[in-house]
């Protein structure tokens, strides 16, 4: 049987993460695969130079609310960006773990207003036919949406798993935890981890402020 994994999803808020922060706080959380959305070009630099030795494969794009990352103890074999959204794009890696090859996708849609609502709907069709790719797949990013929208028994109908709904423990709100400098409790749950049916959730669970709006959102498979 292969060894159980953990994989980290995080909004980490276009800089509101402190660099330093942020660095030790990814060092802290004994993450296999880290997933980030709104890196920011600071973020980034700082987690190329903090990580490596934790995580000697890193895809990083600092590029605030388009930026994304993908940190790894895994060898990461390809990557590229997908262009579903023009403005938005989200970034697919193939990672091989025992057992053999994964796709990880970081993904980060915008929020459903009325002017992105056309652009929005294109970019989460395509990201729900993810699922009929070869081997198994993580999903996982700040997808902007609650578990009682179309979106996401969209992705339920596609043949994903949610990570928290399988095998949840505690709260699942991830935002906000605050604006501006006023601290806030979570509300709502803007933050997932989907994956396809050949890996199984052993648990999932939300952790520690970090310094974002978002809090982080772990899962841990096998």
């Amino acid at each position: 049987m292969p060894t159980p994994f953990t994989v980290l999803t995080w909004n980490v808020g276009n800089g509101l993460a402190k660099p330093d922060r942020l660095t030790a706080a990814l060092r802290d959380s004994s993450a296999d695969i880290i997933g980030l959305e709104e890196l920011s070009e600071e973020q980034a630099a700082a987690l190329e130079a903090g990580l490596a030795d934790l995580y000697p494969w890193r895809v990083l794009f600092g590029r605030g609310i388009p930026g994304k990352g993908i940190l790894s103890r895994f060898p990461i074999h390809d990557q590229k960006q997908l262009s579903f959204h023009p403005k938005r794009p989200d970034l697919h890696a193939q990672v091989e773990r025992e057992g053999g090859l994964m796709h990880v996708i970081v993904v980060h849609p915008p929020p459903p207003a009325p002017q992105e609502i056309n652009a929005r709907a294109r970019q989460m069709a395509e990201i729900s036919k993810l699922v009929n790719l070869p081997d198994p797949v993580v999903l996982m990013g700040d997808m902007n949406m609650t578990h009682w929208q179309q979106a996401y028994h969209e992705l339920l109908n596609a043949g994903l798993l949610d990570a928290f709904a399988e095998a949840g423990r505690g709260s699942s709100l991830t935002f906000p935890t605050r604006r501006g400098s006023l601290p806030l409790l979570p509300m709502i749950r803007l933050d997932y981890i989907f994956h396809s049916t050949e890996l199984t959730a052993l648990e999932a669970w939300v952790g520690a402020d970090g310094g974002s709006d978002h809090l982080p959102l772990f899962a841990r498979f096998c």
